[in-house]
């Protein structure tokens, strides 16, 4: 039997959808890392790093994206949900964007992932 889905924002798999990850502490440098989205949300993000996430991760957490089809760059502040040996890591987000920003980035989501 499948267990009900409790999440209350769906979740979408936007195809070749990029994003940089900048890990900013006002002790140490700032790491920028690069990943895949694997899915999105309207309360946060699934990320595929392309090399792997320091150890340390008590740090602001910074997600741009830039959407394949406009070039619209999207950015949004984040904290660590959990980090896997696979090299994903799950973001929820801490700032909420202009509920418009959010609402037409996630429109342009939805168009990528419905392309697969």
């Amino acid at each position: 039997m499948m267990e009900a889905e409790r999440r209350q924002s769906p979740r979408f798999n936007p195809e070749g959808l990029k994003a940089s990850i900048i890990l900013d502490s006002p002790e140490q440098d700032t790491i920028n890392l690069e990943g895949e989205v694997v899915d999105i949300s309207h309360t946060g993000v699934k990320i595929k790093l392309k090399e792997s996430m320091p150890i340390s991760v008590d740090r602001k957490i910074r997600i741009t994206f830039l959407l394949p089809e406009s070039g619209i760059p999207f950015s949004i502040s984040g904290i660590l949900k959990h980090h896997n040996n696979s090299g994903e890591l799950g973001l929820h987000y801490m700032d909420c964007p202009v509920v418009e920003a959010l609402d037409s980035f996630m429109f342009e989501c939805i168009k990528l992932a419905k392309h697969r």
